[in-house]
């Protein structure tokens, strides 16, 4: 079991700080399958956030709860 460190709130307040700040993302699918892109926060909803990649351009959606258990990590861009 994961050890969660903060709330949902708590994590919906940073992700709103990095609304529209280019980023790297480490998403972890599962059976050992990890993505990386770049990518950033476009938009908040209640329950989900979206994410619009570089590469594609495409939109994707996540949970805040992805966040939380470690699922889904940012890094910021190096120049």
């Amino acid at each position: 079991m994961k050890n969660i460190k903060c709330s949902i709130d708590d994590t919906k307040t940073r992700l709103s700080g990095m609304r529209g700040v280019d980023m790297l993302l480490r998403v972890n699918l599962g059976r050992n399958k990890i993505v990386e892109y770049n990518g950033k926060v476009e938009d908040l909803y209640a329950s989900v956030f979206t994410v619009k990649a570089e590469e594609n351009e495409a939109i994707k959606t996540y949970s805040y709860s992805d966040v939380l258990t470690g699922n889904i990590k940012f890094f910021g861009l190096r120049s």
